[in-house]
């Protein structure tokens, strides 16, 4: 059940309801969008802070403000799913929310600050599933960062460092618009970060290639196809808790690659070893895609496998 406050605009004094809580425990939350007649539109200050519980959020349309510190240190919280409606964005929103992995954002006004408020307020690896005003979809990845400093008493100075290439990322995104040019040829920054994001950025743009060229196309092409293996052993690792895995593994054994040959992206020794962890893990649906839309395309792969 919700708490929550009605309250007056202060410009057209319109009333709206103001989210304050939830009573009770709840994995997955769902805003509604109006409670009694009245527009939701404002997540109050501190309002779902500190729950364990919470793994998703869900938030209307008629959401207009996020309040400081609303779903800050929700350590298990993974997933957020809302809107460009956000006109209003306080500090601390998902602060210290430190599985959270997943943002999907609907960009009716093609408006981008919202995805930089979120990158601005936390600090790890984000993954954003963007719908464009036009429909079609981008998925980026933004490595995460550590920003430090150390006090140099001698020179009476501050030294300040960055580790990681999550600044430069970050630096991509405008409040009405992301550079798309700019995030790829960060890619090389990237691959110093380690495996999983590089892996995590050069599937998002190849499957969904909003403003790719061919250039960089090729580039993620290259880089996916020489870590087959490491890519899907991740995957089968993740299936069962990340319940998108199993179309975006279907989505890398079908792809084809853009050259003339249109060959497939994902070595035969991969999918074998993918498909072997899978049999190990008893994944049976899992083991039947990887077997059904092997290298060689459907149908192609092993007749006899022992579960």
């Amino acid at each position: 059940m919700f708490t929550y406050e009605i309250k007056s605009d202060k410009k057209d004094e319109h009333k709206y309801i103001e989210i304050t809580g939830y009573e009770g425990s709840v994995a997955h939350l769902n805003i509604p969008d109006e409670i009694d007649g009245i527009n939701v539109e404002a997540i109050g200050n501190h309002s779902f802070s500190g729950r364990s519980d919470l793994v998703s959020v869900s938030l209307p349309e008629s959401i207009r403000t996020l309040y400081g510190f609303a779903f800050h240190n929700c350590r298990n919280l993974k997933k957020i799913s809302l809107y460009d409606s956000i006109d209003d964005y306080y500090d601390g929103v998902c602060r210290q929310c430190d599985s959270l992995r997943d943002i999907e954002i609907v960009l009716n006004r093609g408006w981008f600050e919202v995805v930089r408020n979120f990158l601005a307020d936390y600090d790890g690896n984000l993954r954003f599933m963007l719908t464009l005003p036009d429909g079609e979809k981008a998925l980026l990845t933004f490595p995460g960062y550590v920003y430090d400093f150390n006090e140099n008493t001698m020179a009476r100075t501050i030294q300040f460092s960055i580790a990681g290439s999550g600044m430069f990322y970050r630096e991509c995104v405008d409040r009405r618009s992301m550079d798309y040019r700019g995030y790829d040829r960060l890619f090389e920054k990237a691959l110093i970060d380690g495996n999983a994001v590089s892996e995590d950025i050069a599937i998002g743009r190849v499957l969904y290639p909003v403003e790719l060229a061919d250039g960089f196309s090729d580039m993620y092409e290259s880089y996916i196809g020489k870590n087959s293996e490491s890519i899907l052993l991740r995957l089968v690792e993740n299936f069962e808790t990340e319940p998108d895995t199993l179309e975006q593994i279907k989505a890398l054994l079908t792809y084809k690659k853009k050259s003339p040959e249109g060959e497939m992206l994902l070595s035969d020794d991969g999918i074998d070893k993918a498909i072997r962890m899978a049999a190990d893990k008893k994944l049976t649906v899992l083991s039947a895609l990887l077997m059904e839309f092997g290298k060689s395309g459907p149908g192609s792969g092993p007749e006899v496998f022992e579960f």
